[in-house]
């Protein structure tokens, strides 16, 4: 993830097993503690997901987009 002229941008991860089903899938730390976890479980529990998301796009770093 990156921030570029205030605009947060997801990029694409490689495949992980995640933490909560086990499933091999594309992850995001969205999961209670940080937790590596699928879409599938992100969408069981969307407060919690919607909280972890605010507090990485908070932690965001915007870049300039002519040093990428």
């Amino acid at each position: 993830m990156k921030v570029v002229n205030g605009i947060v941008i997801i990029e694409a991860e490689p495949d992980g097993i995640c933490e909560y089903c086990g499933k091999k899938d594309e992850l995001r730390p969205y999961g209670k503690n940080g937790e590596r976890i699928c879409f599938d479980c992100g969408q069981k529990d969307l407060k919690t997901t919607e909280k972890m998301m605010e507090k990485i796009f908070d932690q965001a770093t915007p870049i300039n987009p002519k040093n990428n």
